[in-house]
């Protein structure tokens, strides 16, 4: 891939660290970030054709990049493909590079009910759909109504919701597809009523989870009638540290990045917390946080 496709900026050995929020990770090959659909639809073919690996860049939010970083390209879904829309009384059309923090504050100012749960969740839209993203009030698949995106071809499609195989905390998404926007149920409501919602979303999230120090967010799947945190707690893993990286002694299945964190600092430890709750409860711990850049 060059830059000759017009609305695609092309980097090189671009550290992936910084566009992360654990703050860890060594270069992307190629980094590319396309300024609008159409743009990312014309390059499809390209980078298919290439037989480069491709992975999808969101927010960085989930995510622990190897040291070594990823030898292949980068897809970066960034704020050029985001943004609000109503479409029709009870839709809101949402890109998929658009923050939660900006959904909430469209729907807090204008007054739509129904993605209130997102308050908390540090990513985009798009890594929304692919994790299926979601906090105590609910989870991305519960409102979605359709996506919209690019396929490997270069073609735009719109599939609906239920045509998605959502699971916890993830979404088959086709191979090679990309998504480009997303289409909520959403009603209205007054909005300060709305925001009062949100307002105790984020309340509880300041009390409940670490918010200053970079992080991935939950680094474990809650196993069925319990949560992974509760269970690093009780078995008194809180405060566990390896290298620049140590379990939150705020939430048990956050871990901190306290500054010079390597990631294999954190592959050490979170082996540690899954050996200890292993040991103190026979329950092996599913990772949540995906991982690039580690052969596998």
């Amino acid at each position: 891939m060059t830059g000759e496709i017009a609305g695609l900026k092309v980097r090189v050995d671009v550290p992936l660290g910084r566009l992360t929020t654990f703050k860890i990770g060594g270069p992307a090959a190629i980094l590319v970030t396309p300024e609008n659909e159409d743009a990312l639809r014309r390059a499809m073919t390209p980078i298919r054709d290439s037989g480069i690996p491709v992975l999808i860049l969101g927010n960085g939010s989930n995510l622990l990049v190897s040291d070594a970083g990823f030898p292949g390209l980068v897809l970066r879904v960034g704020s050029a493909l985001g943004g609000v829309e109503p479409e029709g009384p009870d839709r809101l059309r949402i890109g998929a590079g658009t923050l939660w923090s900006r959904v909430l504050r469209f729907v807090m100012a204008e007054g739509w009910t129904g993605l209130e749960f997102g308050a908390g969740i540090p990513g985009t839209l798009g890594g929304a759909i692919a994790t299926n993203a979601g906090t105590r009030g609910g989870e991305t698949a519960d409102s979605l109504v359709s996506i919209r995106g690019v396929g490997p071809d270069g073609e735009v499609r719109e599939i609906a919701r239920t045509d998605l195989p959502f699971v916890y905390r993830r979404c088959e998404l086709p191979e090679g597809y990309v998504v480009t926007s997303t289409l909520f149920a959403a009603g209205r409501e007054d909005p300060e009523k709305v925001a009062e919602t949100v307002r105790g979303y984020q309340a509880e999230r300041r009390r409940d989870q670490p918010e200053r120090e970079p992080s991935a967010g939950c680094v474990f799947k809650n196993p069925p009638g319990t949560s992974a945190g509760k269970l690093i707690d009780q078995a008194g893993l809180k405060g566990s540290a390896v290298g620049g990286a140590i379990v939150s002694e705020v939430h048990g299945n956050f871990i901190i990045n306290r500054g010079e964190a390597t990631a294999d600092d954190v592959l050490r430890l979170i082996d540690q917390v899954r050996a200890g709750v292993r040991r103190e409860f026979g329950v092996e711990l599913e990772l949540e946080v995906r991982r690039w850049g580690f052969g596998d």
